[in-house]
Parts: structure tokens; C-alpha cells; sequence
């Protein structure tokens, strides 16, 4: 129960995911949310090991696989700014970040990409998880510019380990990749290959596509037309081209428009 200062967790543990600036928690049970993380990491896993361009799971991907019930995983659907204090979240932060305010959509973010407090164990695992995530993006991404060919993902693994390069168990392994490519160029050239695009995306469909892009891309030019729809240029690594307009195909039902600028 909610006190004036403090809450009792009674047995669950906190979930929490930050973005833009603000602070979202929810009470879980850990042992449930251990083992959707390892749903979610194995299939992760045998998307890249088959050579599919899908290096991360949607939260509809979540809500969605039987195996995972977040109605189980979760005390309540309760989202807080500071839940030992009792402080909920507003629901004007909750739409700006996620677009929506229903609980169930963000437990699945948390799920995802956000802090849970792990035994030491599985925060090892989790971090090996991964950097075996980001080693395989980058593998599948970056070329060496001295003769245009990829680093094997051993080479990309070694050094990694030689750059001393720390993984955060907070962010995506998308997220990460940017920086450790930064930190990698003190041990090896590595360059990331990048595509440009224009991409339309319908008036009905912005304000979730807006967020599909700019968790994947970066944007470049932007434009609001007189109909409602953004229309925008956007780079980002060529491996994750194919993944990004399926999503914006899944999500406007085939209404976005996209046309590779540079490769």
C-alpha cells in the first residue's frame, strides 16, 4: 500500500526505464521477468543467427508472444515517477514518451529496455547477452575503410574487450552501437556503412511513426506537409534499412512512402 513517504514492495522488485529526461517504475516479480527476458533474448538471437535484419523485438512483438504475460510479470499496471516515494507518473509524460498511457504497453518498454534489479548472475548474463547483440550489428554493419571488407565478429569481439568498453544493462543494443564504434576506432578502423532515405509517413500514423524512426535513424531534414503527413531524410546503418520499413509498412498497413537517397 501507498504511504505518505514511502511504499512496502511487498516481495515484487522495481522496474525502471528513462527516457527523455523522465523516470517511469513499475513493481514486478523478478523471476517472471527473468524468464520473459530470456524469451525476448532468444528470439533476438535466432533473428540474427538466420541472418534476418531484425535485431530487436517490438513491444507488440511482447504483448503479443503467449509465452510472455505481463499480466502475471506485473503487480499491478500502476506507473510511477518515484514508486517508493508513491509518486505516479502523469499521463502528459507518459504520451510524450511513449504515446500512450495504457500500462500494459509500458511494462513491455521496461521489459525491453529498461533496468531491472537482477541478481548478480543475471546481470551477467544479461550484459553477455548483450554485447553479443551489439558485436552482431556491428559485424553485420561497419566495414574496415582500409580495404572496404567487414571485421569478423572475433576481431570486433577482441576489441572490444581491449577498448575496455563497459555495457550498459539500460539501453537497447541499438543504442549502444554508435558508441562503441566511437571507442573501437582506438584499436581497429571500423566505419559504419550508411544508407540515406526519404521516408513519407501518412498524418494518422506520425506520431507512432515518428518514434519507429527516431529510435533507429538519425533525422537529417524534416517537414510537416499541409495534409498532416511528415515527410523526412534520415541516415542510418545500412543493415537496418529492411527492418525499418517493415515496421512502417506494419504500422501504416503499407501507407508509408520510402526512397533510398544514398547508399
Amino acid at each position: 500500500m501507498i504511504g505518505r513517504a514511502r511504499i512496502d514492495l511487498g516481495g515484487y522488485i522495481i522496474g525502471c526505464i528513462q527516457k527523455e529526461g523522465r523516470t517511469f517504475e513499475m513493481l514486478l516479480d523478478q523471476e517472471k521477468a527473468w524468464d520473459a527476458k530470456k524469451i525476448i533474448r532468444e528470439e533476438i538471437s535466432k533473428n540474427l543467427k538466420s541472418g534476418s535484419d531484425k535485431s530487436r523485438l517490438s513491444v507488440q512483438d511482447i504483448l503479443n508472444d503467449p509465452r510472455i504475460s505481463v499480466d502475471l510479470i506485473f503487480e499491478s499496471f500502476t506507473i510511477f515517477e518515484d514508486l517508493k516515494r508513491g509518486k505516479k507518473a502523469t499521463d502528459g509524460d507518459m504520451e510524450a514518451v511513449f504515446n500512450s498511457t495504457d500500462g500494459r504497453t509500458i511494462g513491455a518498454h521496461i521489459l525491453l529496455d529498461g533496468e531491472i534489479h537482477w541478481t548478480k548472475t543475471q546481470r551477467e548474463e544479461e550484459r553477455e547477452k548483450k554485447l553479443k547483440q551489439i558485436i552482431t550489428i556491428i559485424s553485420k554493419n561497419a566495414i574496415n575503410p582500409q580495404n572496404k571488407k567487414p571485421h569478423p565478429y572475433q576481431r570486433i569481439e577482441k576489441a572490444i574487450e581491449e577498448a575496455k568498453i563497459k555495457i550498459s544493462l539500460m539501453k537497447s543494443a541499438e543504442e549502444q552501437v554508435e558508441d562503441v564504434v566511437k571507442s573501437l576506432r582506438s584499436i581497429i578502423p571500423i566505419r559504419m556503412e550508411q544508407v540515406e532515405m526519404a521516408i513519407k509517413i501518412p498524418a494518422s500514423f506520425t506520431a507512432k511513426g515518428y518514434n519507429v524512426v527516431a529510435q533507429m535513424a538519425q533525422i537529417k531534414k524534416e517537414e510537416w506537409q499541409a495534409d498532416g503527413s511528415w515527410a523526412s531524410v534520415i541516415t542510418l546503418p545500412a543493415g537496418l534499412q529492411m527492418e525499418l520499413i517493415d515496421k512502417l509498412n506494419k504500422l501504416t498497413h503499407g501507407r508509408v512512402q520510402t526512397k533510398l537517397i544514398k547508399s
